[in-house]
C-alpha cells in the first residue's frame, strides 16, 4: 500500500475491531492478529479457561504467557507508529500531547530519534542537552509525506521493562525471539544470536518459499477453474445438442404422424365422396320418384273435385296411381344406410408404446479420456470385446484439428467377417463433423472382422479397417442376499428374471416365495407363503416376466401361477398328472416369440406350449430324459437334459441341429440348469455341477466360461439359473450359497 493511501485509511488501519476504537497499547497475538491490551484482558477475564486466549478475529486458541500476564505479549510497533501518524495529521484540530510535560498543543514538534513528541517549551531543553546533539526534530506543520515514511520505518524497541528505549538489533535462536543490546547481557546470555537483519532475511525466504508454493497452488486452482468452466460449457452444448435432437426426432416423428393422418383424411374424403355421390344418385332418383307421385295426387284430387258420385264410385285406383319403385326406393335407401357411418379407430399399441417406451432416452456416461487423447492413427487397428460395448474411433486429419463425439445414429457401420457374414449388431455411430466417427456395437464372434464405414450408403475413405475380437471376460460386481428366512435373505433362490425396468425377479424356493429387487440388489418387494392356495407356493423354481405380469413354475404344487407385478394371482393352469394340459414336477419356464409359454415338465419328459392364458397348444418333439429348461434362440430351440449331463439344439422341424456332451472341460457339462441369452447374443448354460456358468454360440463353438467353486466373490455353488440386465451384466442365482451374484 503506498502512502498516501495508507494516510486515507488511517482510521481504519488504527482501529481495534473490538472496541472499535484507535488502539491503546496494541498487542500482537501469535495469529498476528493485533488487540487493544485492555480489550484482551477483558476476553481472559470473561474465559472459562484463563490459560487461554482466543482471537476475536480468526477464534484461534493460544495460551495466555506463564505470568497471565498480557503486557507480555508483543508490542505492535507498527501500529504505534501509525497512531503517532494519525496525531500529526490531526495536531490542528486536537493538538498532540507532549512526551516530557503531558501539556497538548498543536504547536509541536516530533523527533524522529526519541520517537516522542515535544511541546514548544520542551523542545529547547531537548535540543540543549548533549546526547540529543544528533537528534533530528521536526515541527509538526512540516510535515511531508516523506517524513510519514520516515515514522513508520522507525526502529523496533524492545517491551522488557528498563529496555524501552533500546532498539531490537539482535535475535536469539534459542528463544527464537528479537531482542536488545541489554537483553543480551541479561536474560540471553549464551545463547546462539544473529543481526535481526539476518534473522529476517532467512524468515522472509521461508515465507517467500510458501508464498511461491501457494501461488502455484492458486494457479493450478485458476487452472482447474477453468477447465471446470470448460467443462460447464461443454455439457451445456451437449444439452444443447441433446435438445436439439430430441426436437428434430420429435419433429420429424410430427411430420411422419401428420403425413398418416392426411391419408387418414385423403381415405375419409375418398370415401365420403364416393358415398355422397352415390346417395346424390338415391337422391335423384327418389325426387323424381317423388314427383311423379305428387302429380298423381294431384291428379287424384282433381278427379275427387270435378267428378260426380256416380263417376268417382266407377273410378279404378290402380288406372290413377302408377308410382312404381316407391318400394325400390325404400330399399335403396336401406342399401346405403351402412355407407353413412365413418369411424376413427386409434393405434391403441402405438399409443401404449408411445407412453410406456417414450419417444427415445437420454444417455450419460464418464469421459475417462478427452478428445486429444482418443486419436487413432493410421488404420486404426483397435481391440474390441465379444459381448461388450466396445468404441472405435475412425480420424483424419483437418486444419483444425480432431474432435470426437458422442453416439448418433445418424452413420451405418457394417462390420463382416472375412466369409462376408455379419458378425456385429446393435449399432450406433458417432456424427460426421470434422471426419470423425465413433463406433460401437456388439460383436457376435471371435476373430479378425473387416469394419466398413458407410454414410447414407457411401464408404468412408480409409475404410474398411480391421478390428481384432476377443472373447469376453466376465468379472463379478455385485453380490447381495444371505441365507436366511427374513425379508432380502434366501433359502436356495432358484429362478431369476429381469424386465424392461431391470427389475430382478427371484424365486425363493425353501422360503416359497418371490423376492424383487432392483439393479442395485435393494429389496423391492416381496410375495408368496408355502402352501397350495391361490397366490401360495411348494418350492418355486422358474420364472418369467410376461408384459406386466409375473409368472412362475410352483413346482411341488405341478402348476404354473401368473401374477400381478405386486404379486396379486390372476389365474393358473397345469395341475399334477400326465395328460398334456398336467404337469409332474415342472422345472423352467420361458417365453417363445410368439408370447407362448414353454414349460419343462420334467418327469413327463416333455417340453410343452401354452397359450397365455394357459391353454395346451402343442409338445416339442424330443428325446431327452429330464428336461430341466427349454428357450427358443432365432430359429432354434435350445433345451438342457439334467440326467444325459447335455445341451441339445433343435430346428424348427424338431431335429437336433448340434448337441454339447458331459464331462468336466470346456463345453462339457456336469448337471445342466437353466439357459438364457446375452446382448451379443451368445448362448448362456448354468453349469450346475461343475459350479461355473459357460457361454457358447448358438452352433455350439465355446466362447469363455466364469466361476468356480467355493464362496468367495465370483465363486459359484450351484448356478442354477441367470437371466442379463439392458447394460449387458449377468444376473446368476448362486443356488447353495444362498444368494445372487451380478457379472459384467
Amino acid at each position: 500500500m503506498d502512502i498516501k493511501t495508507l494516510l486515507d485509511n488511517l482510521h481504519e488501519e488504527v482501529s481495534c475491531s473490538v472496541c472499535m476504537c484507535k488502539f491503546t497499547d496494541p498487542k500482537q497475538l501469535p495469529c498476528l492478529h493485533s488487540f487493544c491490551l485492555h480489550c484482551l484482558n477483558g476476553i481472559q477475564r470473561t474465559s472459562a479457561n484463563p490459560n487461554v486466549i482466543a482471537c476475536p478475529e480468526c477464534r484461534q486458541e493460544f495460551r495466555v504467557p506463564e505470568s497471565r500476564n498480557l503486557q507480555a505479549l508483543p508490542t505492535n510497533f507498527r501500529i504505534n507508529s501509525l497512531l503517532d501518524v494519525l496525531a500529526i495529521k490531526e495536531c490542528n484540530t486536537s493538538g498532540v500531547k507532549c512526551g516530557n510535560c503531558d501539556k497538548k498543543s498543536e504547536h509541536s514538534f516530533y523527533c524522529f530519534q526519541c520517537c516522542a513528541f515535544w511541546c514548544d517549551d520542551c523542545i529547547g531543553l531537548h535540543n540543549g542537552i548533549r546526547a540529543n546533539k544528533e537528534h533530528h526534530a521536526l515541527a509538526l506543520k512540516d510535515f511531508q509525506d516523506q517524513d510519514f515514511e520516515s515514522i513508520l520505518k522507525r526502529p523496533a524497541f524492545c517491551g522488557k521493562p528498563g529496555h524501552e528505549r533500546k532498539e531490537l538489533e539482535f535475535f536469539c535462536k534459542t528463544c527464537e525471539a528479537a531482542i536488545c543490546y541489554s537483553c543480551i547481557a541479561t536474560l540471553h546470555e549464551g545463547h546462539p544470536k544473529i543481526l535481526l537483519d539476518e534473522a529476517a532475511n532467512e524468515r522472509k525466504l521461508h515465507v517467500q518459499a510458501a508464498i511461491d508454493s501457494q501461488k502455484q497452488r492458486a494457479l493450478q486452482m485458476k487452472e482447474n477453474i477453468a477447465r471446470i468452466q470448460a467443462d460447464c460449457a461443454n455439457i451445456q452444448a451437449q444439452v444443447d445438442n441433446v435438445k436439439k435432437d430430441a426436437q428434430m426426432f420429435v419433429d420429424n416423428m410430427i411430420a411422419v404422424l401428420e403425413a398418416k393422418k392426411q391419408e387418414i383424411f385423403n381415405d375419409v374424403e375418398k370415401k365420403a365422396k364416393e358415398t355422397l355421390q352415390l346417395l346424390g344418385t338415391q337422391q335423384c332418383k327418389v325426387e323424381s320418384m317423388l314427383k311423379s307421385i305428387e302429380a298423381e295426387i294431384e291428379k287424384g284430387e282433381q278427379i275427387l273435385k270435378r267428378r260426380t258420385s256416380a263417376e268417382i264410385t266407377k273410378l279404378d285406383t290402380n288406372t290413377i296411381f302408377q308410382a312404381d319403385g316407391i318400394d325400390d326406393g325404400g330399399h335403396d335407401e336401406c342399401h346405403f344406410e351402412n355407407l353413412r357411418h365413418f369411424v376413427f379407430i386409434q393405434n391403441e399399441m402405438l399409443m401404449n408404446k408411445v407412453n410406456s417406451r417414450g419417444i427415445g432416452s437420454f444417455r450419460s456416461f464418464p469421459s475417462k479420456t478427452v478428445a486429444q487423447q482418443s486419436r487413432a492413427e493410421g488404420e486404426g487397428i483397435r481391440e474390441a470385446t465379444a459381448g461388450l460395448k466396445a468404441h472405435i474411433v475412425v480420424t483424419t486429419r483437418t486444419a483444425d484439428g480432431v474432435q470426437c463425439y458422442e453416439e448418433r445414429d445418424f452413420v451405418k457401420v457394417e462390420i463382416r467377417n472375412r466369409h462376408g457374414n455379419d458378425c456385429a449388431t446393435k449399432v450406433l455411430v458417432g456424427d460426421n463433423k470434422n471426419g470423425t466417427y465413433k463406433i460401437s456395437y456388439f460383436a457376435k464372434e471371435t476373430g479378425t472382422c473387416e469394419a466398413s464405414v458407410k454414410v447414407n450408403g457411401e464408404h468412408i475413405q480409409g475404410s474398411p479397417f480391421k478390428v481384432q475380437i476377443k472373447a469376453r471376460q466376465y468379472k463379478p460386481v455385485l453380490s447381495f442376499g444371505q441365507e436366511g428366512s427374513s425379508f432380502g435373505g434366501f433359502n436356495q433362490p432358484w429362478g431369476v428374471a429381469v424386465n424392461e425396468h431391470d427389475e430382478i425377479a427371484v424365486t425363493d424356493r425353501k422360503n416359497h416365495r418371490v423376492q424383487i429387487f432392483d439393479a442395485t440388489g435393494s429389496l423391492l418387494r416381496s410375495f408368496g407363503c408355502k402352501g397350495d392356495q391361490e397366490g401360495e407356493f411348494n418350492e418355486p423354481c422358474g420364472i418369467v416376466f410376461y408384459n406386466d405380469k409375473i409368472v412362475v413354475v410352483d413346482r411341488n404344487n405341478h402348476r404354473v401361477q401368473v401374477l400381478s407385478a405386486q404379486g396379486e394371482f390372476l389365474y393358473q393352469f397345469g395341475g399334477e398328472g400326465n395328460l398334456d394340459h398336467q404337469f409332474n414336477l415342472p422345472l423352467g419356464i420361458s417365453i417363445d416369440y410368439e408370447g407362448n409359454f414353454i414349460v419343462a415338465d420334467s418327469r413327463n419328459k416333455s417340453i410343452k406350449v401354452f397359450s397365455p392364458r394357459g391353454h395346451f397348444l402343442r409338445k416339442i418333439r424330443t428325446t431327452v430324459t429330464f428336461p430341466f429348461h427349454c428357450i427358443q434362440h432365432d430359429n432354434y430351440l435350445v433345451l438342457s437334459d439334467y440326467e444325459e449331463n447335455c445341451v441339445e439344439v433343435l430346428n424348427v422341424e424338431g431335429a437336433v441341429m448340434c448337441k454339447f456332451g458331459a464331462g468336466y472341460g470346456d463345453g462339457e457339462f456336469n448337471s445342466p440348469f437353466c439357459l438364457s441369452v446375452t446382448k451379443a447374443e451368445h448362448l448362456i448354460v448354468c453349469d450346475g455341477g461343475n459350479h461355473r456358468v459357460q457361454v457358447f454360440e448358438i452352433t455350439g463353438k465355446f466362447v469363455t466360461k466364469f466361476g468356480s467353486f467355493g464362496s468367495g466373490k465370483g465363486k459359484l455353488n450351484v448356478p442354477v439359473s441367470a437371466a442379463v440386465l439392458s447394460d449387458g451384466k449377468v444376473v446368476v442365482s448362486d443356488f447353495l450359497n444362498h444368494r445372487v451374484q451380478v457379472f459384467e
